[in-house]
């Protein structure tokens, strides 16, 4: 018979309330085993971490910063400007 861990003198939550009882209590294995989507979504998520890492330091350069603050500012009006060309 396995032993379940008992926390605070009491048995385990049917329903967790906390996120983290709700973690604590995931079948991750279970789902890592026989749920292909979990798996995929994991492994796309780290092949895909390098290109995110490469576009957020292409998005961040300083002469993109410049460009957007430019294009920003000529948006920039108030209720009572004249309207543009």
């Amino acid at each position: 018979m396995p032993v379940e861990k008992i926390r605070g003198g009491g048995e385990l939550f049917y329903h967790p309330w906390t996120a983290y009882s709700k973690v604590q209590q995931f079948p991750f294995a279970f789902y890592w085993k026989y749920g292909r989507a979990f798996r995929y979504y994991f492994y796309t998520g780290a092949l895909l971490l390098p290109l995110y890492a490469y576009l957020t330091k292409l998005s961040y350069s300083p002469a993109n910063v410049k460009q957007w603050e430019e294009i920003r500012a000529k948006r920039h009006h108030t209720f009572f400007d004249l309207p543009h060309d």
